[in-house]
């Protein structure tokens, strides 16, 4: 493992990150506050600059925890700005969707099935739940279709923890 990045340290580059981002974050939160005069959005703003420092982190480091965190901070920054500069209805979707948009992301990166999946059902389980919220689906469909989706994804949990258990030398 190299542990210099254009000649630099990958030490070096994380110590420069975290001061650019801090740098953005105190702009922008005084920007919003000031500005906007939305006083929701500093807190977006402070998860979008943690994810994205946290995601510098894990490509430099190869760290699969900083990469669900990453996404999972800079998504919730992302849906939560969109979500209340623009204020949406069914804010909570955003958020749901934005945990499982990380969640596959993050499978893309370290190729763990459970990620993959977990971020599928997250995702459905948003998709579903807006539509039922909207009227599209009725609550007998949305139960049914949502309940389906519930057991496939414990079905699959369920054989990748005994593949897991029987192979433990090939892990994911």
């Amino acid at each position: 493992m190299q542990g210099r990045v254009f000649g630099i340290k990958k030490s070096t580059w994380l110590k420069i990150s975290g001061g650019i981002n801090l740098s953005l974050l105190v702009f922008f939160i005084f920007f919003s506050i000031f500005y906007i005069k939305n006083y929701y959005l500093w807190f977006f703003f402070f998860c979008f600059f943690t994810g994205l420092h946290s995601l510098i982190k894990s490509f430099l480091f190869k760290l699969d925890s900083a990469c669900y965190f990453g996404f999972l901070l800079f998504l919730i920054g992302i849906a939560g700005f969109f979500a209340y500069f623009f204020d949406l209805q069914y804010k909570y979707f955003y958020f749901l969707s934005a945990v499982g948009v990380a969640s596959i992301l993050t499978f893309f990166f370290t190729h763990q099935k459970f990620q993959f999946f977990f971020g599928l059902l997250m995702v459905m389980s948003a998709v579903l739940s807006f539509l039922y919220s909207n009227e599209v689906l009725n609550l007998a469909i949305f139960l049914a279709i949502y309940l389906s989706f519930l057991f496939i994804f414990c079905l699959i949990c369920v054989i990748l923890i005994i593949k897991y258990f029987k192979n433990p030398n090939k892990r994911g």
